[in-house]
């Protein structure tokens, strides 16, 4: 990977890859919530070059391996969040690297950081590659936190429509896995959560962190304002 000076907007510097090594699919959870003295207050002339940085900065991202998977609108579901961004890539610090390019970008600059976790994913089935199950991101995605889940129990609740994706955060997180239902319709994932929660046999300690909608860059500005 080359590490010439870039001209690509708040990128400071690039990430480390390894070679020659089977790749493994890594996820990056963040969530961010508004802060009260420090507002996001935008001009709406302004408006358009602040989105267009922030989808110039994703595409950055996505020309060193890391892939944004979605922006999710989390506000009024919890009172401590607003938005979620969801990272994929073959590197840890990798992920690192993007999302710190992401919160250089003016319309994340004013955000609090409310959680945050990176693991490796899984399919149910116990695939190497999660994400070859998801071509394109659903409308809706839930997060779980959970200690040991059993994967035949997991693989044998009703999905409802909802896919499941586990990521091993263990010596990364505070949890040992995070579990993600996802849907394009939110009762599927309402039913499956449920399901969840009700299944001692497939999920030990889970608590339910963020659900979010999928959403553009350019709605992020409605969201936070």
């Amino acid at each position: 990977m080359s590490t010439e000076t870039s001209t690509r907007p708040s990128v400071s510097e690039l990430p480390a890859h390894s070679g020659g090594q089977e790749e493994v699919s890594f996820a990056l959870y963040a969530v961010f919530r508004v802060s009260s003295s420090h507002p996001v207050v935008l001009d709406g002339r302004d408006v358009p070059a602040i989105v267009q940085e922030l989808e110039d900065v994703a595409s950055s991202l996505a020309e060193e391996g890391v892939i944004l998977r979605g922006w999710y609108d989390v506000s009024g579901l919890r009172s401590d969040a607003d938005l979620m961004v969801y990272l994929t890539g073959s590197e840890i610090e990798d992920l690192q690297w993007g999302l710190r390019q992401l919160r250089r970008c003016a319309l994340l600059r004013p955000l609090i950081r409310a959680w945050s976790a990176v693991g490796a994913e899984y399919a149910i089935d116990g695939g190497a590659d999660a994400r070859a199950e998801f071509e394109a991101p659903a409308a809706w995605l839930a997060c779980a936190t959970a200690e040991i889940p059993d994967e035949t129990a997991l693989a044998g609740l009703t999905r409802a429509s909802a896919a499941l994706r586990l990521t091993e955060t263990a010596g990364l997180s505070e949890a040992d896995w995070i579990i993600t239902a996802e849907s394009d319709d939110p009762l599927n994932v309402v039913r499956l959560v449920r399901q969840l929660s009700e299944s001692t046999e497939a999920i030990n300690a889970v608590q339910f962190r963020y659900t979010g909608r999928n959403i553009e860059p350019a709605e992020i500005v409605e969201v936070l304002q």
